[in-house]
């Protein structure tokens, strides 16, 4: 678990990369076809909505507390905090991943801001 833990984390961090995140071709292949979020902002976005806007928007997030769970046979659900470099605001995030045995795709992403204190 430990292995498929630094693994799903490497993937996490690609998506918060603003190169990756500012091209299709990039991050695309990260998203199952069936891939949908429900943003910080309250917003629902498919794959396809990611896509057509070329980019899933720059961001300068660190991830913190980040662990994995296993939800199915070939499915982990992945939690964690990210805390916004440039405004210390923080979000719980959540995202289910799943496998077809050899690459393994975002199929569900979510972010909830925590309220400042």
């Amino acid at each position: 678990m430990e292995a498929l833990t630094a693994h799903i984390l490497k993937l996490e961090t690609a998506l918060l990369d603003n190169q990756v995140r500012n091209d299709p071709n990039r991050f695309g292949p990260f998203l199952d076809e069936s891939f949908f979020e429900f943003g910080k902002s309250g917003g629902c976005f498919s794959k396809a909505d990611c896509i057509s806007a070329g980019s899933l928007g720059s961001v300068r997030l660190n991830i913190e507390q980040f662990r994995l769970q296993t939800i199915g046979e070939h499915a982990v659900l992945a939690l964690y905090r990210t805390v916004d470099k440039e405004t210390g605001r923080a979000a719980n995030r959540s995202s289910i991943w799943k496998s077809d045995g050899i690459t393994w795709k975002m199929l569900f992403h979510q972010g909830t801001p925590v309220p400042d204190k």
